[in-house]
């Protein structure tokens, strides 16, 4: 990715880290409560029967399994969301947003070690992905409490991205654990 693109990219970027970083720490860290159900994610949706739909017409398509497997995800339901996102992940297995977004819910499932091993997939094929390297300092910090391993992510994310907000509340976190 050249310089001018990471650029043009960034105010996105940080708007959409404040908002994980802020819904992570609103929730302690911690997994959310059970998945709602069917009829609560149509109550609040009515675009997931659409998707539903598209993919069914489609269901080939990479980019309709992502957006089903994001509106399951946004509803809690991890299930569905890795369902859609491992059928997508079989069209486009090099995608570091999709292996991303499949490792944040096996996380949110409790899967630490599948989402590590996604999240690092994701680095590798994309060096520049910065989502995956915060994901692999939260899941360190917040869920395996490894200070040595959270700090040596952290490391990395600072270097290459210092001017990501709210850095220091990971720190903070991170130090914590080491003094524990």
């Amino acid at each position: 990715m050249t310089a001018w693109r990471r650029l043009s990219i960034l105010p996105l970027s940080v708007g959409a880290l404040l908002g994980f970083i802020g819904g992570y720490f609103a929730g302690g860290g911690r997994r959310p409560g059970p998945p709602p159900t069917a009829e609560t994610a149509e109550q609040t949706g009515g675009s997931l029967s659409e998707l539903e739909r598209s993919v069914a017409r489609d269901p080939e398509n990479p980019q309709l399994l992502i957006a089903l497997g994001n509106a399951w995800y946004d509803r809690g339901d991890w299930d569905r969301a890795i369902q859609s996102y491992e059928k997508a992940r079989r069209k486009a297995p090099e995608n570091p947003n999709l292996l991303s977004d499949l490792g944040a819910a096996y996380r949110n499932r409790g899967e630490f070690d599948r989402a590590i091993a996604l999240f690092e997939r994701a680095q590798r094929n994309d060096r520049d992905h910065w989502q995956s390297l915060l994901n692999l300092v939260l899941i360190h910090a917040y869920d395996l409490h490894d200070p040595a391993a959270s700090q040596r992510w952290f490391d990395e994310l600072k270097r290459r991205y210092p001017e990501i907000p709210d850095l220091d509340r990971i720190q903070e976190r991170i130090s914590s654990l080491r003094a524990s």
